[in-house]
C-alpha cells in the first residue's frame, strides 16, 4: 500500500483515546492534535499529524502509556510535548527514578500534578488512530519519512529536532538539579 493510502486510511480512523478500537495485531499508531496551533512556535501540517509509532498488539493499547500520568519518563512523544508546553502547564521536571543512572534524567517525569496536568492536556488535545500491518517496523519507518511527523525526532531530517532536543534537555537539567 502507497504512503498516500495509508495516511488517508490513519486520517479516516482518527479517535479520541478512550474510544479508539484497536485489532489484537501488530502495526502502527498514529497522534493527530484537535486543533494545530497549540503547540506554537512550532508548525503542525493541516491534518494534525505530530507522532507514528508501532506495537507489536494493538490492542494491548501500548500507545496508552504515553497518555498515562507518571510514563513521561518512557514516552518520547510524552516528554517531547511536555517539553514544549512546560510553561503553559507549569511543569516541574523530576528524575524518573532514583538519579542513579544518566537516563534518570534524560528519560525526566514531570512532579505528579503537572503529570495529571499533562494527562489532560493530552487526553483532550490528541486523537489517534491505529493501522493492523505485519510488517509494521517497516511501515513505521516509511510512515516517519513520508508524513515527516514534528514529534518523531528521528527517522527523517526533522528541522525542528534540536529545538526540540533543546528544550527536552532544558527538562533533564531541571530534573537533575532537583535531586542536588
Amino acid at each position: 500500500m502507497l504512503c498516500d493510502q495509508i495516511i488517508d486510511i490513519l486520517l479516516s480512523g482518527r479517535s479520541i483515546p478512550d474510544q479508539l478500537k484497536a485489532p489484537s495485531s501488530g502495526g502502527v499508531y498514529a497522534f493527530f492534535l484537535v486543533s494545530t496551533n497549540v503547540l506554537a512556535p512550532f508548525e503542525v501540517p493541516t491534518n494534525g499529524l505530530i507522532y507514528v509509532g508501532m506495537s507489536s498488539n494493538l490492542a494491548q493499547r501500548e500507545f496508552d502509556a504515553h497518555l498515562s500520568s507518571g510514563n513521561t519518563g518512557r514516552s518520547t512523544v510524552r516528554r517531547s510535548i511536555g517539553a514544549i508546553l512546560k510553561r503553559q502547564l507549569k511543569l516541574t521536571a523530576r528524575p524518573r527514578g532514583r538519579g542513579s543512572s544518566a537516563t534518570d534524567f534524560t528519560n525526566y517525569r514531570f512532579d505528579p500534578q503537572g503529570e495529571a496536568r499533562l494527562s489532560d492536556w493530552m487526553r483532550t488535545s490528541l486523537m489517534i488512530s491505529v493501522h493492523p500491518d505485519v510488517n509494521y517496523a517497516a511501515l513505521e519507518r516509511d510512515l516517519i519519512l513520508c508524513m515527516k511527523p514534528i514529534l518523531n525526532l528521528t527517522g527523517w531530517s526533522n528541522p525542528n529536532s534540536m529545538e526540540i532536543a533543546a528544550l527536552r534537555k532544558a527538562c533533564a537539567d531541571e530534573a537533575r538539579q532537583q535531586r542536588e
